[in-house]
């Protein structure tokens, strides 16, 4: 498998040298330039605002010192690392892999990313990963495990044979995010997985598995949605619909991890099986 790391870094630095009238062009046309095929797929504008990527003007001074932060992390030569060793795991179960991955680090909206920690990932068409992130000392240490997480989600929909939006269930969706974190967890330790997970704990968690027990076998994106991201912002039908914000990633976390104790198989083996089958093996949804 190919493995193309972006140099996103120094790409920033050219365009914060352009006037900022000609910022737009070049962070849609060369910035994004190896993503294209992924925004064709997804429909998805190449924008700062779809992507919550920092705003390209006025915020220079903001903008410098995310770079340094990356920079003096060696974020890019880690991400590499990342997917290598994730590839290998993968390749020693057996497991496809796509034939090239890219992956570029973005420079997050700190505003938008406030209620994640300040980073977030874009993972799930096969050959592609974008990380969006305002670095700090908090999240940098955790960047490499949302690197695997997005990763994992590019092996699974490699090899996937059911459409996202249409055949998706609760319970699939459930065990996409649960299976990414949990395979994160496998490569970095559990300090390291994301505030989906984390975030969501005591009465909000039992809030969130008592929603979603009686809804695993809920079809179709549009309304599946709603369990996995919870009162999300930018979903106004979430607001009163009882959901926590991410209950869907933390419930899908626990289960999986509940259905690998259980039956004892691998993270990469589990990875290719069926999701709603995971759901119901875990024993998470009985008592």
């Amino acid at each position: 498998m190919e493995i193309i790391i972006q140099d996103t870094l120094d790409l920033y630095k050219e365009m914060l040298n352009l006037q900022e009238g000609e910022r737009s062009e070049f962070f849609s046309g060369v910035l994004l330039k190896p993503f294209n095929r992924m925004f064709e797929i997804m429909h998805m504008p190449k924008t700062p605002e779809a992507m919550g990527c920092i705003q390209l003007s006025g915020r220079d001074s903001k903008m410098i010192e995310m770079l340094e932060k990356l920079e003096k992390t060696d974020a890019r030569n880690n991400a590499k690392r990342t997917i290598e060793a994730a590839a290998a795991r993968f390749e020693k179960a057996c497991i496809p892999l796509p034939e090239k991955v890219v992956v570029g680090i973005f420079l997050g909206n700190p505003e938008f990313l406030a209620m994640f920690e300040g980073y977030t990932g874009m993972g799930s068409i096969p050959g592609y990963i974008l990380i969006m992130i305002d670095p700090n000392e908090k999240n940098l240490p955790k960047l490499n495990a949302c690197i695997a997480h997005e990763f994992h989600h590019n092996v699974l929909f490699h090899n996937a044979e059911w459409d996202f939006m249409t055949d998706v269930t609760v319970g699939k969706y459930l065990a996409v995010e649960g299976l990414a974190e949990s395979f994160a967890a496998s490569m970095f330790g559990e300090e390291y997985i994301g505030p989906w997970v984390t975030g969501v704990q005591g009465a909000d968690l039992e809030t969130a598995r008592g929603i979603i027990s009686k809804s695993l076998d809920v079809r179709g994106f549009m309304e599946v949605r709603k369990y996995i991201y919870g009162k999300h912002p930018m979903m106004p039908e979430t607001q009163d619909f009882g959901m926590p914000f991410c209950g869907g990633y933390a419930v899908g976390y626990h289960a999986v991890q509940g259905y690998l104790r259980k039956t004892g198989i691998s993270i990469e083996k589990a990875t290719i099986l069926d999701g709603d089958e995971i759901m119901k093996a875990s024993g998470y949804f009985e008592n």
